[in-house]
């Protein structure tokens, strides 16, 4: 097969494999009414505790937040899938790259996460008081496709050797706390230094400030340029990761960490 096929392949995989473990009714009735009502607490939160421009500063950390759920979360389950039946070993003997193919394959998970943030837009904007928000950050969609993107490659990187482990869970779960605590999202950056450094170098971060700055009338394309760069680095670290596991496994005939 041409590098060609072999990408449609599993792009069309990707699509299947999530149909199959995430119903329509499902997530509509209970994953799409989650992550809604998520940002609704946070950001009537951030109105409790720092009056109207409080709940807009929540609001716009909130939409990055809840992609999360399926950027980092969601996406980990991929590779997770593979190893679980136990076909990892196939799809390293093939020669394709196996970060390559799962990034195919988590497509329909970032889709999902750009539908989650039009959703609460739509929602909970105007139930929150921010409907002008909501309006206002329309133009910047782009922005949350990229954060979309650029957490979906952490995903995948915390998830390589975590799957290993059978730590995937615990993995994904931690980075996603770390954005909360470092990321800017729901706290004003520069509160906590040595956050703010880890901070730098997270995903999400420099992509809600772009918006802030967007917002705030400030330029705002170096942020963009940043959160770029930064996934890119998470990028080629999953590409890094599964390589050196694919090889460890050659040597040792074992996906499983010691």
């Amino acid at each position: 097969m041409s590098s060609s096929e072999i990408s449609g392949a599993a792009v069309r995989l990707g699509f299947l494999e999530y149909a199959a473990a995430n119903p329509w009714r499902i997530v509509v009735t209970a994953d799409w009414p989650r992550a809604v009502l998520q940002c609704f607490f946070f950001t009537l939160l951030g109105t409790v505790t720092g009056g109207p421009e409080g709940g807009r500063f929540a609001f716009v950390g909130s939409l990055a937040m809840i992609m999360t759920l399926d950027t980092i979360i969601g996406v980990a389950d991929v590779p997770a899938l593979e190893k679980w039946v136990g076909t990892f070993y196939r799809l390293q003997l093939s020669g394709a790259s196996p970060a390559g193919i799962f990034a195919l394959r988590s497509i329909p998970w970032v889709v999902r996460a750009v539908i989650t943030v039009v959703s609460c837009l739509v929602i909970v904007g105007p139930a929150t008081g921010n409907a002008d928000l909501s309006l206002s950050l329309v133009p910047v969609l782009p922005l949350f496709v990229l954060m979309a993107v650029t957490t979906a490659a952490a995903g995948l990187a915390v998830a390589s050797p975590a799957i290993g482990r059978r730590a995937d869970v615990v993995a994904t779960n931690g980075l996603t706390y770390l954005l909360i605590a470092a990321g800017g999202l729901l706290v004003p950056a520069g509160r906590a230094p040595l956050l703010d450094v880890v901070g730098y170098v997270l995903p999400l971060r420099h992509g809600v400030l772009a918006i802030r700055d967007y917002l705030e009338g400030r330029p705002w394309l170096g942020e963009a340029a940043l959160e770029l760069l930064v996934g890119l680095g998470w990028a080629l670290l999953a590409v890094w990761l599964y390589r050196r596991q694919s090889a460890r496994a050659r040597l040792t005939g074992s996906d499983d960490f010691a």
